[in-house]
């Protein structure tokens, strides 16, 4: 009888220690990482607005989508950059090919219904986009592997909106990070702010004359 308690106890132990794996790898599938993030990027300007903006305004948003075994946990950081961007009032993305306006799928940032009081330059904010957070339009319950397909394919855009543009200030399509380079190109680099000039470039000193 001894002997036998004892091997139930050891089976019982046995089963305690495999549920115990099974549900640690359950849990590690949910959230452990697999492969290489994704990163895609927005470059923001009012030549891109549907009709185009004349603006000295710009910015950019970067997009990391962490990649998990089940696309349903996916999740994406994101940065919004902006200059010279007055009375900021909404930051959204939406899904249409560029010269195309389309439907709302997420919101960004916002929304500020009086619009900000300062001028935005430099990093507005940093966020997290996960699967609920398109609840709107086509995007509907889609995942973020949707997002990554629709973006490749020219079908999304990140719109911001201003108390004096409500249909739009700037706007950029997302795209892959590699393929953002000649957009990039377009994007100018911060200005020097009013009343303020460069400092001159360094000149080489002149050549000693002969004989002098």
């Amino acid at each position: 009888m001894g002997i036998a308690r004892k091997r139930n106890r050891f089976s019982v132990l046995v089963v305690v220690l495999l549920s115990s794996c099974v549900l640690w790898g359950q849990a590690n599938a949910r959230s452990d990482p697999t492969g290489t993030p994704t990163n895609l990027t927005a470059m923001l300007t009012g030549a891109q607005v549907v009709p185009p903006v004349n603006t000295s305004a710009y910015g950019r948003v970067d997009f990391t989508v962490h990649h998990f075994k089940h696309h349903k946990d996916d999740s994406a950081t994101y940065t919004i950059s902006l200059y010279e961007v007055n009375h900021l009032v909404e930051i959204d993305m939406h899904q249409a090919h560029e010269r195309q306006n389309g439907d709302r799928v997420a919101i960004l940032w916002g929304p500020s219904p009086h619009g900000l009081k300062n001028e935005v330059n430099g990093t507005l904010t940093t966020g997290t986009l996960k699967r609920d957070a398109f609840s709107k339009g086509p995007m509907n319950k889609k995942d973020l592997n949707e997002f990554i397909k629709r973006s490749a394919n020219g079908d999304m855009y990140v719109l911001v909106t201003t108390i004096e543009y409500p249909n739009g200030l700037l706007r950029g399509q997302v795209a892959l990070a590699d393929n953002t380079a000649s957009s990039a190109a377009a994007v100018p680099g911060p200005q020097p702010g009013p009343g303020k000039t460069p400092a001159p470039e360094p000149q080489p000193a002149a050549a000693p004359t002969p004989g002098t």
